[in-house]
């Protein structure tokens, strides 16, 4: 066999692995790639929190510094600010799930609310971890905005597009924390038990009060006009006109005169 023939060989079987190769990049359809591109992004996202766990060199360096610099605001290399050492402490702080032990300092309830709960652990148990708006935390555990907002420790809030009004947001508390919230400000079950049936009574006795209103304006309306009294003329004596060839007679109670002729 000549050296051109096997060149050509060569050549025609580097051609055949080349249309292997791009009909298996053909036969990847739309949804595969998505899906491989979601496990790439999560890979990314899993790796950033692995890194946030665990100490930087320029966080140590940052910590070697004097002491005199720890209420200053210390800048690194790599642009990194530090307000007190209180911060540069919480970072170095490794948090783990109180669920699963796992690090947690990037998970959505702990930077929301200081709650050391993973996400993976939250997505497993959505109705111990569920979010509620403000005006349904103050119906259901009756409480005020000053519980809220005023009461040390202010509860820790998210905020989140609102449905009724879509250019406001709303506030999302955790349930856990508003309902220990309302313990504290009812007394425990019981308290906020009694402060439920309070606010029922309460509501009941102003919706009767109103149905009384509208009982008493119905029947005020209903209610006949009184027929006013008719004046019965009582006349006296008549006097004849000879001018006019008349007679006339006045009403002895109301000064009515009547004029008649007589045939």
């Amino acid at each position: 066999m000549s050296v051109a023939n096997k060149s050509e060989e060569e050549d025609d079987l580097g051609s055949e692995k080349g249309m292997q190769h791009d009909s298996k990049k053909r036969k990847l359809s739309k949804s595969t790639i998505a899906m491989i591109e979601r496990k790439r992004q999560n890979a990314i996202l899993l790796r950033e929190s692995r890194l946030q766990c665990k100490p930087t060199l320029t966080v140590l360096n940052a910590l070697q510094q004097p002491s005199s610099a720890s209420s200053n605001t210390i800048q690194s290399k790599n642009h990194i600010n530090f307000s007190s050492d209180s911060d540069l402490s919480d970072l170095l702080t490794t948090v783990n799930c109180r669920e699963c032990n796992v690090c947690c300092n990037a998970s959505y309830l702990y930077e929301k609310f200081g709650e050391n709960v993973c996400d993976e652990c939250r997505e497993k148990d959505k109705d111990q971890f569920k979010l509620i708006s403000k005006t349904d935390a103050k119906n259901e555990f009756v409480l005020k905005d000053c519980d809220f907002d005023s009461r040390e420790p202010p509860l820790k809030f998210a905020t989140a597009p609102n449905p009724h009004n879509h250019r406001g947001y709303m506030k999302l508390y955790l349930v856990g924390q508003v309902y220990e919230r309302a313990c504290e400000v009812h007394g425990g079950d019981e308290g906020i038990d009694a402060a439920l049936l309070k606010r029922s009574k309460n509501r009941e006795l102003l919706a009767q009060r109103k149905m009384d209103k509208k009982l008493s304006e119905l029947r005020k309306q209903s209610k006949p006009r009184q027929m006013k009294e008719v004046h019965v003329h009582e006349f006296g004596e008549e006097s004849y006109i000879e001018e006019d060839d008349e007679y006339s007679h006045t009403c002895k109670s109301c000064g009515y005169s009547q004029t008649y002729e007589k045939l």
